[in-house]
């Protein structure tokens, strides 16, 4: 009878471990992490307009997804160097979220360029632009 019960008892366990399994897998469909940071350009962006205007940025242009929930496109986004820089980066973006102003917005762009200036090649020139403040371009200058 115990053999019986104990049979069943790991059947059950079992069952419930692939059911589990297979419903994780399933459906867990993750953005990437070009893809998030597209939309939080597109954010940036509005927030910026808004800004220049003179107007608070609307709240609903603070909702998004961490960056570490992004499915790396390449594994060297994957190293830990790579996922510390992207929480700060939410650090930075939710407490610009909680206080709005341009020194707080020009601080979350000095962010984003540190991160793709020594660990991740991006769109920099993008990045700039999206300064409130002019930025230089580093390199090579005419004289």
């Amino acid at each position: 009878m115990k053999r019986l019960f104990l049979l069943s008892f790991l059947f059950l366990m079992l069952s419930a471990g692939i059911t589990w399994s297979c419903t994780q897998d399933a459906g867990e469909q993750h953005p990437t992490l070009s893809e998030l940071m597209r939309e939080r350009t597109n954010q940036i962006r509005d927030i910026r307009a808004a800004i220049e205007s003179g107007q608070q940025p609307d709240a609903s242009l603070f909702e998004y997804d961490v960056f570490t929930n992004g499915e790396p496109s390449r594994d060297a986004l994957k190293e830990p160097g790579v996922q510390g820089q992207l929480m700060a980066f939410d650090t930075f973006y939710a407490r610009f979220a909680e206080n709005p102003t341009p020194a707080n917005y020009d601080i979350m762009i000095k962010t984003c360029i540190s991160c793709h200036e020594r660990l991740c090649p991006g769109p920099l020139r993008l990045i700039r632009s999206l300064s409130i403040e002019e930025m230089e371009e580093p390199g090579f200058q005419m004289f």
